[in-house]
């Protein structure tokens, strides 16, 4: 790497930081979300088997839960808000550098990975920027606070693992790094499915399955055992039902309604139905998906694109935030200039969609909204079957002697 580019990949992360944390020391970013963990911080310090609790005193009640994750972040809380008490910093600042920093984390993994398949310095300064500067990336973690950062960073690194330290451990050491992910947020489990196809034996992918089962398992259990409803909380939660995806697709009117006149009514009909059944729509999927997977066996990196296309696509409740599950997958498969035109593209619905209030941004702003959303999805879909039909069109290949996908 010349001198000039290692010092342009110091100056775009000095950039990128700068940005985040004066945005989340400056504002306060979306109430909901940034309040929810304050209130969950505030039960951690009164019994913290019992945080799950809080979803019963929230506001927002079964439709806004205020903790609908699994316990992998709850330490960061406790933490933030300590730290806030001790040096009278502001919480929803403070509580924001994890995300922060799982961001530049990602830059940096997404860029070395790239550059272990042989991509050039110029790609791979691209993939960097595309993440560091990635108004998505800095709209959620810098803005509006929430963790799917945290969550997918390890699913990151749990498949960057798997393709490069092949040993005979590679099986319970990308599952655990995968497992930490789901004990944030439990769709970054999904990444396990990407790595199946690959494994050598049956062996290796039973101990990678288990390896990511056993860690937000281990973690939930004391909760669960403390308060067993803490389970419907974890399990039951299906997002925000009519701001994305199928939910929308079939009741446009539903978003459009709260964000022009911020009437949030309630769903009803097929698109209830749909997102009511999230989880197991979005199982079912996944699971077709992975016999397709087992069928062609595309190197993993492929596989988990296609992964997150098969999600996206098929999730009845759709948010904008989530799109960073995907991204850094998009961005190792050499799909860098796709993953920061769908940034840009996308940016003034996740701006629109932070904004919205009770009295609503009025009709150009909820036609913005669900317009773009739905060209998202029908980009998912798109996406989807050209990407089926290029896998299936190809040799099928033993899981011993699977090239590279090039770049």
């Amino acid at each position: 790497m010349t001198l000039v580019r290692r010092h342009t990949v110091w100056v775009l992360l000095a950039a990128g930081l700068i940005v985040r944390i004066a945005l989340a020391f400056a504002f306060v970013g979306v109430d909901l979300d940034v309040f929810a963990f304050e209130r969950i911080g505030v039960f951690l310090e009164q019994d913290p088997l019992l945080v799950y609790q809080v979803n019963e005193s929230w506001i927002g009640g079964e439709v806004f839960p205020a903790l609908p994750y699994p316990p992998g972040h709850l330490p960061w809380i406790a933490a933030a808000t300590d730290a806030a008490d001790v040096t009278g910093l502001p919480f929803h600042g403070i509580v924001q550098l994890a995300p922060i920093l799982c961001d530049v984390a990602i830059a940096f993994a997404v860029r070395a990975y790239l550059g272990s398949r042989g991509a050039s310095e110029r790609l791979r300064l691209a993939a960097f920027a595309t993440v560091i500067l990635g108004p998505t990336f800095i709209a959620v973690s810098g803005y509006q606070g929430q963790i799917e950062s945290v969550a997918i960073l390890p699913a990151v690194l749990g498949l960057i693992a798997w393709e490069r330290r092949p040993g005979p451990a590679r099986g319970v050491r990308s599952g655990v790094l995968i497992g930490l992910g789901a004990a944030v947020k439990l769709p970054a489990g999904i990444v396990v499915l990407a790595l199946l196809p690959a494994a050598r034996s049956l062996r290796e992918g039973a101990w990678l399955a288990v390896a990511a089962a056993a860690v937000p398992v281990a973690m939930l259990l004391p909760f669960v055992a403390a308060w067993p409803d803490t389970l419907d909380w974890v399990l039951g939660y299906n997002g925000v039902t009519g701001r994305g995806g199928l939910s929308l697709i079939l009741d446009p009117a539903l978003s459009w309604d709260s964000i022009a006149f911020g009437e949030l009514r309630e769903a009803t009909g097929l698109s209830a139905a749909l997102a009511r059944n999230g989880g197991p729509i979005v199982g079912v999927v996944t699971a077709g998906m992975l016999a397709f997977l087992l069928r062609y066996r595309p190197a993993p990196i492929d596989a988990a694109v296609l992964l997150w296309l098969a999600v996206y696509a098929s999730m009845p409740s759709f948010l904008l935030a989530y799109m960073i599950w995907g991204l850094p997958f998009f961005i190792m498969a050499g799909y860098v200039r796709q993953a920061a035109i769908l940034q840009l593209a996308t940016l003034p619905a996740i701006v629109i969609a932070f904004f919205a209030s009770d009295e609503g941004l009025g009709a150009v702003a909820a036609t913005a909204y669900v317009g773009t959303v739905i060209a998202l999805w029908a980009f998912w879909v798109v996406a989807l079957a050209v990407l089926i039909s290029r896998t299936a069109g190809r040799p099928i290949l033993s899981p011993w002697r699977r090239p590279q996908t090039p770049i």
